[in-house]
């Protein structure tokens, strides 16, 4: 065994990994503010399609520091507020709050956008990040199921298999019951925050 020649091949292989490591590191901070501002701009199309009068969104960090403890003091544990805005018409009057909710579905974590209007509709969601399976829980973001939860105001919403009646039911996804169960429960946690919102925003 030549010593000289593996120290060589070793000293070849650290330059290689450490050259590979600053390749990546830079190609991270390059791309990290592209993926960014494009992760901003379809939670703004989102907060957009669950607001349709808003002409303009302002952030509500106030209100996002307050979301945990609204949460906790109202029992809700599976499902956190990540993102507030508050949603004002054309005069700058505010005529809502969208929010962004995270909980965990069937596949992993789950955030949609969700839109409260100040006089205690349910504007509408929207999926912003899903991990469901493709063709059962994936159809949480088809209109069948989301449109469900859009102009109605309700104090919290509940699912059944089929056959939804009530102004507060909702059919469940045929298949993906747990992904159903998250939707709505992220949703009636949504409309009390919004209410939180709407009250001492």
């Amino acid at each position: 065994m030549d010593i000289k020649k593996i120290l060589k091949d070793t000293a070849v292989l650290l330059v290689i990994t450490v050259v590979s490591g600053l390749l990546l590191g830079l190609a991270y901070e390059i791309t990290a503010p592209v993926i960014a501002a494009n992760q901003e701009e379809e939670k703004a199309a989102s907060y957009r399609g669950v607001f349709t009068d808003a002409a303009s969104f302002a952030s509500r960090e106030d209100l996002l520091e307050q979301a945990a403890g609204v949460m906790a003091d109202n029992g809700i544990t599976n499902v956190s507020v990540t993102d507030v805005m508050e949603a004002q018409d054309a005069s700058g009057a505010v005529i809502g709050y969208a929010l962004s909710l995270s909980t965990n579905g069937y596949g992993g974590e789950l955030v949609i956008a969700y839109g409260y209007g100040v006089d205690g509709t349910s504007m509408g969601i929207d999926i912003l990040v899903s991990s469901e399976s493709s063709g059962l829980g994936s159809r949480a973001s088809e209109p069948e199921f989301k449109d469900q939860f859009a102009g109605k105001a309700v104090d919290s919403f509940s699912y059944v298999r089929s056959g939804a009646s009530a102004e507060n039911e909702i059919n469940a996804i045929t298949g993906a019951t747990v992904t159903t169960e998250a939707v709505t429960n992220a949703v009636n946690a949504g409309i009390i925050f919004g209410r939180y919102c709407a009250q001492n925003g």
